[in-house]
């Protein structure tokens, strides 16, 4: 080999150890701005599940007290159903004593003359009186109750109210962890992708300095005066075809 065709050589094995190089040095910056973005995204995906586990700790909160409520609710509720029944009852009972006067006082004249005249009327008499003074036991009574119930309604109304904010919190709550969740997912996601992209420019620098190596190898060897046999000319050759197919298979265009 002349020194003519030596030099022919040397020139395309300095333009591919140029290439190499230069790529090289672009896929170490691509892997430095990638190892960058792993770590934000790392710190990130960490703020964001320590949010996730507060919000599901704000949400289970939320939903003890909402049962706590509807026990409360519940209690209330039966409490009221109660009270009306009774006032039902009552009101029956009065309306049984009221027959019942009726049925034993025709007057009030007449009342006042049994008194007088006949022990017998007096005793219908007492038994008047006696359920007169019933009815107004129960009365009192039906009193006590309504107002009761009255009370029971407004707690029942600030039980409602109480219960439709909890609601309506959780609501929020929930809107908010599905959020997270979809950023979660996101994050993670583009950690993955970082993440091969990373490992694909890492096998990708490997495979670039192995070629260096042989390439530099053999324009040493050229520049040293050593003859070049056409084993290490056909190394010049598989050097060109792994790099186009090193190029090729990271989606680049390499020219020769």
């Amino acid at each position: 080999m002349d020194n003519a065709e030596k030099e022919i050589i040397l020139k395309r094995l300095n333009k591919i150890n140029g290439i190499i190089e230069e790529r090289i040095l672009i896929i170490v910056v691509q892997i430095q701005n990638q190892k960058s973005l792993i770590e934000e995204d790392k710190y990130q995906l960490k703020s964001l599940t320590e949010e996730i586990v507060r919000n599901e700790e704000e949400n289970n909160k939320l939903e003890k007290e909402k049962h706590i409520l509807l026990e409360e609710l519940a209690q209330l509720e039966s409490q009221m159903k109660d009270f009306q029944m009774e006032i039902d009852g009552n009101k029956k009972e009065i309306d049984y004593l009221i027959q019942q006067i009726k049925a034993q006082r025709p007057n009030d004249v007449l009342n006042i003359l049994n008194h007088i005249f006949n022990p017998i009327g007096a005793l219908i008499g007492d038994l008047v009186t006696s359920l007169t003074n019933n009815i107004r036991e129960l009365e009192i009574r039906i009193g006590y109750l309504v107002n009761e119930l009255n009370q029971k309604s407004q707690s029942l109304n600030s039980f409602y109210y109480k219960k439709e904010e909890v609601d309506r919190i959780l609501t929020k709550v929930d809107y908010i962890k599905n959020e997270l969740n979809e950023k979660r997912v996101d994050l993670e996601r583009e950690l993955k992708e970082l993440g091969l992209q990373k490992t694909k420019n890492e096998n990708f620098k490997l495979h670039l300095e192995l070629l260096k190596s042989q390439c530099q190898l053999l324009i040493d060897d050229t520049n040293q005066g050593k003859e070049l046999l056409d084993i290490g000319i056909n190394l010049v050759l598989e050097i060109e075809g792994k790099l186009k197919s090193l190029f090729s298979s990271n989606g680049l265009p390499l020219y020769l």
